[in-house]
């Protein structure tokens, strides 16, 4: 595996992987702040925090899904 099997999605970036989106796009993980994904500085979508919430799954694999969706609610 590598980076290319990691896929994104957030509200309003429908699922793709890290490899395939625009330079700069960046994903961190802290026991703080939990996932986060940051395209520069900019603070784009995270697991918590009140944003509309981020899905990161791993070939498939889900490693963190706080993204709201209509099925959620």
């Amino acid at each position: 595996m590598s980076y290319h099997d990691l896929h994104i999605t957030t509200a309003d970036i429908s699922r793709r992987s890290i490899f395939d989106m625009p330079y700069g796009y960046e994903v961190t993980c802290t026991r703080v702040g939990g996932w986060k994904l940051w395209r520069g500085k900019e603070f784009v979508a995270g697991e918590y925090g009140g944003m509309d919430g981020l899905r990161l799954d791993v070939d498939g694999h889900v490693i963190v899904d706080s993204l709201n969706t209509e099925e959620q609610q």
